[in-house]
């Protein structure tokens, strides 16, 4: 981010935009490391170490993001700046978030393996379809965000709607097997963290679906 552009507000917050939608892509591709790994039957060590070294990048670029838009808001701004530099730290912590929940997924897989754990075949079966709702949900809310498709969030009410179906009869299931299954602790926990963590990244790619169609 170029400090000098402050003095020209409407360069600037297009500057801080282009890396809040980096960090977008950047949960994309975390998305798609996440679904190679947990279908490796032994983990890629170097994706792996992509994938969270990715996380910490987006941890870098939403403090960036953030003092160079406080610092922007400290200016004379038209309305409309302003109220986009509003949007902007939202967005940037939205992401960030989305980036955090998707490397935990990634914690539990590992930690599972190291203990000489895996989760049920029927459990993994369920996150991959789940995996993949969830994906599908974070690139069309980002491409609202890229295209400024103000109308494409209501379009995405189904689909969010799904994924929370989905976590409920997994979990369900979960509990059921429960009763009638000798499963591990550790595989128990793993899973419903899991699936905590997807859908949280629902809950915040929709958060940036509703500021994208100016709900919030």
């Amino acid at each position: 981010l170029e400090v000098r552009m402050l003095d020209t507000p409407l360069l600037a917050i297009e500057q801080s935009r282009n890396e809040i939608l980096k960090m977008g892509d950047g949960c994309i591709k975390m998305l798609d490391w996440l679904k190679t790994l947990i279908g490796q039957d032994e983990p890629d060590k170097q994706l792996a170490d992509r994938l969270k070294h990715r996380e910490k990048v987006l941890d870098t670029v939403q403090d960036e993001v953030t003092h160079f838009v406080t610092h922007l808001l400290a200016g004379n701004l038209p309305h409309s700046v302003a109220e986009e530099c509003g949007q902007q730290l939202r967005l940037a912590d939205e992401y960030e978030s989305v980036s955090d929940y998707v490397e935990s997924i990634l914690r539990f897989d590992l930690r599972l393996r190291k203990d000489g754990l895996r989760l049920t075949e029927r459990q993994r079966q369920g996150l991959v379809q789940l995996h993949d709702l969830v994906a599908d949900y974070v690139r069309a809310i980002h491409k609202a965000y890229r295209d400024q498709n103000p109308n494409a969030f209501a379009k995405l009410e189904a689909a969010s709607k799904t994924i929370r179906k989905r976590v409920k009869e997994l979990r369900r299931d979960h509990l059921a097997d429960l009763s009638t299954e000798s499963i591990a602790p550790q595989v128990s926990v793993a899973f419903m963290g899991t699936l905590n963590s997807y859908s949280r990244v629902r809950d915040h790619a929709q958060n940036i679906g509703e500021v994208v169609s100016g709900e919030k």
